[in-house]
């Protein structure tokens, strides 16, 4: 019996505990997980951008990686250095590299947000390089045409795109606003090239049928050898104006053209004694060795691109044509062979040709009068693809250099010169944004000299004409 009745006790008493502990544990505050902030795709500016968490800015981030190799077969090259005895430096063993290496990185970043202005973009776009060989940035040997092989492994970063741009302003580094000219090929390319970007303030106004145009102040320094003179007897240094660039442009269904132009004023200096002729301290458009000087530069260009999907769906045909008077960085290479200084000697057997914007073409009384260099190019490139995945480039091109004839007193000083040129290209593309090409290059230089010595001029002038071809392959992938 006792038993029985302590059983009954016992249930009701753990009944209770478990009835208070509920009533405990409901008193007690609740504690949830924190809300995960999962990426939100951003498709208003097309594929890639997302928004950064809590905030109302998309974003992209891409970029790509490249490896590249190159062969040029190695060539004579002359040397002002000991020009009287006709001395070669040639291109072989320790004197110049054949073959080289370049391989790149670069990171891009593109961040938009909406306002009352429109779109606000930030573009960043930082490229790292390691060179070796002929692809590395070699010392310059003479004024004219020597290379030497530069140290292995030479590394450099490079600020490619850094710009702010809304409505219709464009701030930082960013695409030059003269050239249209795509690089398809792997050479540099035969007309103006910025492969850097240019420092530039822009505006772009924007008409109805797809009619824009810009106009903006440029860098005149980011320039191929836009503000070079030439005349190595009174050491002349450029000037620091800048650049005025203005263009229209049509973008319709079948491709786009452009009109181009660019002003800017070439001012220069000699150093020396001052001289005084007749108490006149000068005339326009003439120097004195202890004075500046300036003129008017210009340029003006026509490019475009044609689609042509009734070839080949993605076929297109893109040209430029330009002219220029002091203002040739905009026409073509600053140095004939390449598009580059640093590269100069990559495809062309190693001619070098800086481009002199202005020369001295008198010196009477002691007043010193200049004239500008012209300069012309026409350039074409057809894109042709075999299959979706198989496409294949083809350029070709000219570039004129046209050098007022410089004064006795001048000394040696460079002349008119010539390049052209025809590249081809296969890429095969096994995945899309990755790219395995190989490319074939040709150009052939042709310069002259002005004032040179007796002797070089009995021995037939030699090395006034060059001609070579250039191979690469390249891997690139970007994502």
């Amino acid at each position: 019996m006792r038993v029985n009745i302590m059983k009954p006790i016992l249930l009701g008493s753990a009944a209770g505990f478990v009835l208070t502990m509920g009533a405990s544990a409901a008193d007690l505050p609740s504690r949830k997980a924190a809300p995960v902030q999962y990426v939100k795709i951003c498709d208003a500016y097309g594929a890639g951008f997302f928004y950064i968490p809590g905030t109302e800015t998309c974003i992209r981030i891409g970029g790509y990686v490249r490896a590249e190799y190159q062969y040029t077969p190695g060539k004579s090259i002359r040397s002002t250095t000991g020009l009287a005895a006709n001395n070669f430096v040639t291109q072989v063993g320790g004197d110049q590299d054949e073959t080289g290496m370049e391989i790149r990185g670069r990171i891009d970043v593109d961040a938009r947000t909406q306002s009352a202005w429109g779109t606000i973009q930030t573009v960043v776009m930082l490229r790292g390089t390691n060179t070796d060989g002929i692809r590395a940035a070699p010392t310059t040997v003479s004024n004219m045409t020597g290379k030497a092989p530069a140290a292995n492994g030479s590394t450099a970063m490079t600020m490619e795109r850094a710009y702010i741009r809304f409505a219709g302003i464009t701030a930082g580094v960013g695409s030059e606003n003269f050239v249209t000219f795509p690089s398809y090929v792997y050479h540099s390319n035969i007309a103006a090239g910025f492969p850097n970007g240019i420092k530039q303030l822009a505006y772009t106004a924007t008409f109805g049928g797809g009619f824009s145009a810009t106009v903006a102040i440029e860098s005149k320094y980011d320039f191929n050898g836009s503000n070079g003179v030439s005349n190595y007897t009174y050491n002349n240094t450029p000037g620091t104006g800048q650049v005025f660039v203005g263009n229209i442009r049509a973008d319709q269904a079948w491709g786009f053209v452009q009109l181009s132009a660019a002003v800017t004023s070439n001012t220069f200096a000699s150093t020396g004694a001052p001289v005084v002729t007749n108490g006149i301290a000068g005339a326009p458009g003439n120097n004195l060795l202890s004075g500046s000087s300036s003129m008017t530069a210009w340029a003006i260009g026509i490019g475009g691109r044609f689609r042509l999907d009734q070839i080949s769906k993605g076929d297109t045909f893109s040209f430029t044509a330009a002219y220029a008077t002091g203002l040739n960085g905009l026409v073509g290479c600053s140095v004939i062979s390449d598009c580059s200084d640093s590269s100069s000697r990559r495809s062309s057997g190693g001619i070098q040709y800086s481009v002199p914007n202005a020369i001295l073409t008198s010196s009477v009384g002691g007043v010193n009068t200049y004239s500008q260099t012209k300069s012309w190019n026409v350039a074409g490139i057809f894109q042709h693809y075999w299959t979706p995945s198989w496409r294949s480039n083809l350029e070709v091109g000219s570039n004129q250099i046209i050098v007022p004839s410089a004064a006795a007193s001048a000394g040696l000083q460079l002349g008119s010169a010539s390049i052209w040129g025809v590249v081809g290209n296969l890429i095969w593309s096994p995945v899309p944004r990755f790219d395995i090409g190989v490319e074939l290059a040709y150009y052939q230089n042709k310069f002259s000299l002005q004032n040179a010595p007796a002797a070089y001029v009995a021995a037939g002038s030699p090395g006034l004409s060059n001609s070579n071809w250039s191979g690469k392959l390249r891997l690139e992938r970007t994502f």
